[in-house]
Order: structure tokens, then C-alpha cells, then sequence
């Protein structure tokens, strides 16, 4: 036997004994890592760069411009996925978020955190949407639902788990050892990813010319006016906005609030509100209808900002942390719910602006607090103006979408 027949019966070997189960198992392990890695580290720039001398705009610009680089490097990274496969990109985004982190280990000027930080945008550009492409190919369709669930479940338990274990660090060793800690999480991350099975999607099988053009009534949908498209448009940017402020300036609310406590404390009971909200939220949907299920959410998550933002003591404030989470990780599972209900197999171009409105909220959300914050107004108005911006979504909400199951 060759060498290039021996590589070959090694990958399948490992291919026959990593079966769909155990596939979906190391993708919610790596993105648990990789999605810790980010999280913590979201949460925790802001404060590092106003310690280097960077004002609360540039604070809140640094973590918005990496989100907007990332939607930008997507366009090109999809033919990457197309071309090398799920397993290929979650390899580079891992690295691409790891390599950096290990660099900021030994850096302590301004301008090489920011450039730093926009460098893993690669990392995210190409580690989120090569997951779902991954598990599509692998996974079979009766346990796909199952197994998008479990990754989606370990990549949301990665904000409870990845400040509140990592965060004391900071104030005994240092921001050097915190990003060191945060690399050897994404190396671990992009080992695993390295252990997958390399899988692509299934060619489409070929339709016959007589059915190619016959309608499915099962993907036709329900018919969705104008209005109905702009309110599940601008549910996920709102929700995304007010998320977005506490991502960028929860570690500086804890800071102030929440003295002598872990700063992680209030991302993981954001994170156990959403573990929960999303789960109430989507039985909810599914019971009662978008437009009770929606307007529920968003009222959590306007009284968790509100909380979180005018509470005086660190009971309501983690309490606000919980409705604030539980709204925005269930307002977002019931808006799309939403839109797939009312578009049927048609709705993967709407849920790709939905995806596009929610990255575009966690840009304008950090940076409007960071100016405001930058402008002199305290962290409370931030919080305050988020929530109020949920109010106003939540009666645009209930005057405008229609009441009914099955919109």
C-alpha cells in the first residue's frame, strides 16, 4: 500500500467511526470554543481599549467595524464554502480568530489591539455560516433540525460559561494571559474542526423537464405584504442594537453595579435568559402565533435594558440581564419562525436580509452608545435608549402585523 492509499484509508476509517451523531458532537464542541472565544472576547475589549486611552466610541467602534469587515469578507468566503467545503472554512475562521488572539497576548499599544481585532473578522466571516453548511452536509434530514438545535444551544451556553470563567483573570495576571487563555481555546476549537470527516453537500439530484417548473404547495407559503417584511426586517436590527450595547458595555455596567462580583455574572445570566427564551419563545410561536410571541419577546427585552440601565442595585440588574437575554435570543428564533411560516421554501433569500438586519443592529447599536457615552451621558442613557427603542418596536408590532396563527 501507498502512502497516498494509506492517507486515504486512514480518512475513511475516521469518516465510518465519526458518524452524523458524533460529527454534530465535535461542531458543538469546537463552536463552544470558538464562539466562547468570541464572546468573551467581545465583551471584554471595550473596557481594555478605554484602559489604553481609546475614548467609549472607540470602544464600541472597534467591536462594530469587526462585525461590519466579517459581513463584508462573507461575499467572497461563500465560494471558499462552496468550493473546499464546511470543514475547510471552519478550519480558517478557528485560526482566523486564534492567530490574532495569541498576538494580542503580547501587545499593549491601542492601534495593534484594533488592527488585531480586525484581522479575526476573517474568523468570524467564515466560522458562522460554515457550521449550518457542515452540518447540512453531513446530517441526515430527519435529525437535522436535532442536531442545528444542539450546536445552536452550545454556541448560545458559550456566553454563560466562557466571561465568568475567564474574566477573574484579568484582574490577577492580566490582559496578556487573558488573550492567551482565549487562543488556547480557539487552537483546541480548530483541532477538533481538523478531526471532522471532510463532507460536502450532496449533488441535487436532476428533475425531469416535465416537474421542473410545476409549483410545490408545500413551499408556496403564505402571501406577506410589504408592511409584514419590514417589521421582521426590523425586529432582528433592534433587538440586535440593544444586545449589542450590552456586549460592548455590560463589563463596565458590572464594574459599576455589581462591585466585587464576577464581571461574568451578568453575561451568564444573560445567557441562561436566552438558553430559556428560546425555548419558551419558539413553544410560544408555535401555540399562540408570531404576533403574541414576538411582542412578548420584545417587551423582555425592553424591561432587561430598562433594568439594566436604571436599576440601582445588582439584583434587578441581573434580573434585567435575564429578561434582556431571554428576549433577544427568543425575539430572534420567532422572527424567523415568522418569516419561514409566511414564505415557505422560499424564504432563504428573506432570512439572509434578516441575518444582514441583525449584523447591522450590532454595528449601530455599539457605535450609538459609545457616542453618546463619548458625548458625556452616562452608561444609564445608553440603556435607556435601547430600551425605548424596543418600546417603539413592540407598538409598531402590535398595531401593524396581523393576529393570527398562522401568519
Amino acid at each position: 500500500m501507498t502512502k497516498g492509499e494509506g492517507r486515504r484509508a486512514r480518512k475513511r476509517c475516521v469518516g465510518i467511526a465519526c458518524g452524523p451523531n458524533g460529527a454534530a458532537a465535535l461542531v458543538a464542541v469546537s463552536a463552544f470554543l470558538v464562539f466562547g472565544l468570541n464572546n468573551t472576547e467581545t465583551s471584554a475589549l471595550p473596557a481594555y481599549v478605554m484602559e489604553l486611552g481609546g475614548g467609549p466610541f472607540v470602544a464600541g467602534l472597534q467591536n462594530s467595524l469587526f462585525v461590519l469587515v466579517a459581513v463584508l469578507l462573507r461575499i467572497p468566503l461563500e465560494r471558499v464554502v462552496e468550493r473546499r467545503g464546511g470543514r475547510f472554512a471552519m478550519i480558517l475562521g478557528a485560526l482566523g480568530y486564534t492567530l490574532p488572539c495569541l498576538l494580542m497576548a503580547s501587545c499593549t499599544e491601542l492601534w495593534q489591539i484594533v488592527v488585531l481585532r480586525l484581522a479575526q473578522a476573517l474568523g468570524l466571516a467564515a466560522f458562522q455560516p460554515s457550521v449550518s453548511q457542515y452540518l447540512a452536509a453531513s446530517s441526515p434530514a430527519p435529525v437535522l433540525g436535532r442536531h442545528l438545535g444542539i450546536v445552536r444551544f452550545a454556541t448560545t451556553a458559550s456566553l454563560m460559561v466562557g466571561p465568568v470563567s475567564v474574566f477573574p483573570l484579568i484582574g490577577e495576571h492580566g490582559y496578556g494571559t487573558f488573550f492567551a487563555v482565549l487562543a488556547v481555546a480557539g487552537a483546541c476549537g480548530a483541532a477538533i474542526a481538523c478531526a471532522l470527516p471532510a463532507r460536502r453537500p450532496a449533488a441535487a439530484p436532476e428533475t425531469p423537464a416535465s416537474e421542473e417548473r410545476r409549483p410545490n404547495p408545500d413551499d408556496a407559503g403564505l402571501p406577506m405584504t410589504r408592511r409584514q417584511k419590514a417589521l421582521l426586517l426590523a425586529g432582528p436590527f433592534l433587538l440586535a442594537s440593544g444586545y449589542s450595547v450590552v456586549m460592548n458595555f455590560g463589563q463596565l455596567l458590572s464594574r459599576n453595579v455589581l462591585a466585587g462580583c464576577n464581571d461574568g455574572v451578568l453575561f451568564a445570566c444573560l445567557s441562561a435568559g436566552g438558553l430559556a427564551g428560546s425555548l419558551v419563545a419558539g413553544w410560544a410561536a408555535d401555540r399562540f402565533g408570531p404576533k403574541r410571541a414576538v411582542a412578548c419577546t420584545i417587551a423582555a427585552n425592553g424591561l432587561g435594558l430598562l433594568l439594566m440601565g436604571t436599576a440601582p442595585g445588582p439584583l434587578p440588574v441581573l434580573a434585567g440581564a435575564l429578561l434582556c437575554g431571554a428576549g433577544y435570543f427568543g425575539g430572534i428564533a420567532t422572527l424567523i419562525a415568522a418569516a419561514g411560516t409566511s414564505l415557505g421554501g422560499g424564504a432563504s433569500t428573506f432570512l439572509a436580509r434578516q441575518q444582514s438586519g441583525l449584523d447591522l443592529g450590532m454595528i449601530v447599536g455599539g457605535l450609538a452608545a459609545g457616542l453618546m457615552m463619548q458625548a458625556g451621558l452616562p452608561l444609564a442613557a445608553a440603556f435607556s435608549t435601547a430600551s425605548a427603542a424596543a418600546a417603539a418596536a413592540l407598538l409598531a408590532w402590535g398595531m401593524m402585523y396581523p393576529r393570527r396563527n398562522d401568519a
